[in-house]
């Protein structure tokens, strides 16, 4: 159906609404209040996932100049340059956010920092054909240091994200694949 508003409708409108200037700049700076909220949450959530102990992803991006020290400090080969800048590749072996600091003591930069949390913002997404779901498997839960990934009665993957640090054992263990590593916001830095 045609939208039969037009000129008379809102000068009509109008007259019979009372806009203070107040009310105006209220509504006017609020929509940019909104903004910058959004725009901060935006800037927290990564495009990838880092190696651990790494700052927020604005200050990361503008911290790390991709010298690669990172790269060849990590003993398990997982962290990579991609676009100018050290991310974590859990392919083949989860990385020891707890114990190793080997990235973290290579950084010239600053771009890792050893009193930042070890989370490298990497979260599991359990796929729908999770033997899981039926309590056939739950490789993924028995995996995890941290008891961040466990299922319910329904059988549904519920995970406590305080707990999850990214680690990626969860995602060693599945092997049938179901389940995948997705770029989240990091713990404590947003």
């Amino acid at each position: 159906m045609r939208d039969r508003r037009d000129e008379r409708y809102y000068r009509a409108w109008m007259t019979h609404r009372h806009v203070s200037r107040r009310g105006l700049l209220r509504g006017l700076l609020g929509g940019g209040r909104q903004a910058q909220r959004q725009a901060a949450l935006i800037s927290e959530c990564r495009a990838a996932g880092r190696p651990p102990y790494a700052l927020a992803e604005a200050a990361f991006l503008a911290c790390c100049d991709g010298c690669g020290e990172c790269v060849d400090a990590c003993p398990y080969g997982l962290i990579a340059l991609h676009e100018g800048h050290a991310w974590l590749d859990i392919a083949f072996c989860a990385c020891d956010t707890q114990r190793c600091r080997a990235c973290v003591d290579a950084c010239p930069t600053g771009a890792l920092q050893p009193w930042l949390p070890a989370d490298t913002a990497w979260r599991p997404q359990v796929g729908p054909h999770c033997l899981g779901r039926y309590a056939a498997c739950r490789l993924c839960q028995r995996a995890c240091p941290q008891q961040a990934l466990r299922f319910d009665d329904a059988g549904q993957p519920q995970l406590e994200e305080s707990a999850c640090d990214g680690c990626g054992q969860c995602k060693i263990a599945c092997h049938d694949g179901h389940l995948q590593l997705v770029a989240a916001v990091a713990r404590g830095r947003g």
